[in-house]
């Protein structure tokens, strides 16, 4: 095996922090932004719903232009945009207009680091040390949305949620700057600009494999189960429990924990078991969760225990899943990136803004949701195993 580079590793989870970390920061305020902007739940759920929009729909822009200028533009110019959307947020944030414009251009300018984080390691990485690599990656861009909730609900009740967006407008401008002097191009030969038609023709393409929707669909799954349990516990243990922020900042380390707890053993024991298994392993968390969401009573420990199962099932099958899906496409991983990181995004949002307009709101209806999503994903394993580039990419894998 080659030996392994760290540096190209760690850059990327510098990336893919700045995007994941810009929603797991807000979870916490948004009880207190409703009373202080008198707004109802489902509109606060706006900043999380549009942020996430346009985080999706932006990746199918930023994969495809990566691949003809280049990583380091490319991602540059996104975390540009991405810092002029959180100068509006802090500017207007006694306005709800005012944050839901920055919000919404915040994602789109975000958009650019998942997708290009993902791209970065198929261009630096080969075989084995590629799975490492996103492994890590994986570990990251799940972990951070789960940390992100102690971190803000710290920030939230000493310094208040405006201070939120003031953290996250400095932390993107210094992660710039490193990337200005740190980061250098990894796509060793870009391509001439591609048509509308002929990228679209290529995105459609993608959505009649069957590798590609069953992994890449495995991560919609997980994510949009990430987002909604981080979109309903600031309310259960905060509104149900009555637990004050800092409280809840502490409770919110147990999914932290459960995801690394997850992403290590997946280190650990992938290696000897192999993909596609550790794959048909992870919903037998969600369902464990699933039923202590619905059986037990309602108190923290219920919570963070049940919490704790899913995110470490989503640290298992998260690097997985990934690892899997990009190990066919070198030629084209910006592209794959793009419409795996724009689905999961888009999905998760309209899924999770759905089914809490529909009232999604207690413990158990989170558990009912977790138990349909353990049949979908052991469907979409078996469906993913099936398929001719699966299980040539299962057996390079494992």
């Amino acid at each position: 095996m080659d030996k392994f580079s760290w540096k190209p590793l760690l850059l990327a989870c510098l990336i893919v922090s700045v995007g994941q970390l810009s929603l797991g920061l807000v979870f916490p305020s948004l009880p207190w932004i409703a009373k202080d902007l008198a707004i109802t739940a489902d509109q606060t759920q706006l900043l999380v719903s549009g942020y996430l929009l346009m985080f999706g729909a932006s990746q199918l822009i930023y994969g495809p232009l990566s691949d003809v200028f280049g990583r380091r533009p490319v991602l540059l110019s996104g975390l540009t945009i991405a810092m002029v959307g959180l100068v509006i947020v802090v500017g207007f944030s006694s306005s709800f207009t005012g944050l839901l414009i920055g919000r919404i251009l915040q994602g789109f300018g975000v958009g650019s680091v998942s997708v290009l984080a993902r791209a970065t390691m198929r261009d630096s990485y080969q075989n084995q040390n590629f799975v490492k690599a996103m492994t890590w990656v994986s570990i990251v861009a799940a972990f951070t949305p789960i940390i992100g909730p102690v971190i803000g609900g710290m920030v939230n009740h000493y310094l208040g949620w405006h201070s939120l967006f003031v953290l996250l407008l400095v932390y993107v401008g210094v992660i710039w700057l490193l990337l200005m002097v740190m980061f250098k191009e990894t796509l060793s030969q870009t391509e001439r600009p591609q048509s509308v038609k002929v990228l679209a023709l290529s995105y459609f393409s993608l959505l009649r494999e069957r590798h590609f929707m069953s992994f890449a669909a495995i991560g919609w799954v997980n994510f949009t189960l990430v987002v909604l349990s981080i979109s309903l516990m600031p309310f259960i243990m905060q509104v149900q429990i009555g637990m004050s922020s800092d409280e809840y900042a502490l409770w919110a380390m147990m999914p932290a924990v459960g995801l690394l707890s997850g992403g290590l053993l997946c280190q650990r024991v992938r290696p000897r078991l192999g993909t596609m298994k550790m794959l048909y392993l992870t919903p037998l968390l969600h369902l464990l969760a699933g039923l202590i969401f619905i059986v037990m009573p309602l108190s923290p420990y219920t919570v963070s225990g049940g919490h704790f199962l899913l995110a470490m099932a989503n640290g298992m099958a998260f690097p997985c899943a990934q690892s899997i899906l990009l190990q066919p496409y070198a030629d084209k991983a910006g592209t794959v990136s793009a419409l795996s990181g724009a689905g999961q995004m888009i999905i998760a949002s309209i899924i999770s803004s759905l089914l809490l307009h529909f009232g999604i709101s207690q413990l158990w209806h989170l558990g009912s949701v977790l138990l349909a999503a353990v049949l979908i994903g052991w469907s979409l394993v078996f469906w993913g195993s099936h398929s001719v580039s699966g299980q040539q990419a299962a057996a390079a894998l494992n």
